[in-house]
């Protein structure tokens, strides 16, 4: 649903937990929309209380309101300076050989 959406010029966030967030950026991806917002949180969610949910929920708003509100451009650039920034650590040196 979100790839559809947000081809029609729609903005959405996939909201997910941790668990499924590679399995929603993949099919994203494969459905044209691979630099689609995903608000994750920990899982398991289902046993928890009313007020750790709000709490879980509020903790995501700044990814939601991220992927509501910029450009399909500024959001391309955020997720691929987070993912050049997990493969390549500012600060840390890898060596050409193993140790």
């Amino acid at each position: 649903m979100t790839p559809e959406l947000e081809k029609r010029g729609i903005p959405t966030v996939m909201i997910t937990t941790n668990t499924f967030t590679n399995f929603a950026r993949r099919i994203a991806a494969t459905q044209g929309c691979p630099y689609v917002v995903i608000a994750e949180t920990p899982n398991p969610i289902r046993q928890l209380d009313e007020s750790t949910l709000r709490q879980r929920a509020e903790a995501m708003l700044d990814t939601i309101i991220f992927g509501l509100t910029q450009s399909p451009a500024a959001i391309q650039r955020h997720i691929e300076r987070n993912a050049s920034e997990q493969i390549h650590p500012q600060g840390v040196v890898r060596a050409a050989m193993p140790v």
